[in-house]
């Protein structure tokens, strides 16, 4: 099995739910108790509210228009202290590569149509994606995930590249 770049963070509790609470205070007190920047000196903004949907998914993502069906996801949870270390570029254990990568999304609220500023900070190797809207000049977390190939690949089609690190093994 491939050693990941970071390793996953794997809480224990009785319940789903009390799970779910563990993995929200860790958000809580990693990202929207502190200050967080990206390896380029953007601060990002994180707030309380955006962890239900960073860390639920859907079943069917190409076919579900965002909605999330699974409203807690282990899988993206287990990722939490990765958002960071994706945005700051911290050295892993793996030789990988981030994209920090700027593209364009219609969002329609109410029935309006907006067009909004996206930035992906993508692990290529691990196929891990951070999401960032820029607002006004400010950047804000709007989630975080393990990604498939083709996600990826779309990502890349939809957008320009704005900078990249390769970093070679720790031990290297």
């Amino acid at each position: 099995m491939c050693k990941k770049v970071w390793p996953l963070l794997r809480l224990k509790a009785d319940t789903d739910e009390e799970l779910k609470e563990k993995y929200r205070k860790v958000y809580i007190e990693e990202y929207v108790k502190q200050e967080v920047y990206d390896w380029m000196g953007n601060r990002i903004f994180f707030a309380a509210y955006r962890f239900d949907h960073a860390f639920s998914e859907s079943s069917d993502y190409k076919n579900s228009f965002g909605d999330h069906d699974i409203p807690f996801s282990k899988r993206r949870a287990r990722h939490i202290l990765w958002i960071k270390k994706a945005l700051q570029g911290e050295r892993g254990s793996s030789s990988y590569t981030v994209e920090c990568r700027s593209g364009i999304r219609t969002k329609s609220q109410k029935g309006r149509s907006k067009k909004v500023v996206t930035r992906t900070y993508t692990v290529v190797e691990e196929r891990y994606v951070v999401v960032i809207d820029k607002k006004d000049d400010k950047y804000y977390f709007i989630t975080a995930f393990p990604a498939d190939a083709n996600y990826i690949r779309n990502i890349i089609k939809r957008s320009a590249l704005i900078r990249s690190k390769k970093y070679k093994r720790e031990d290297s």
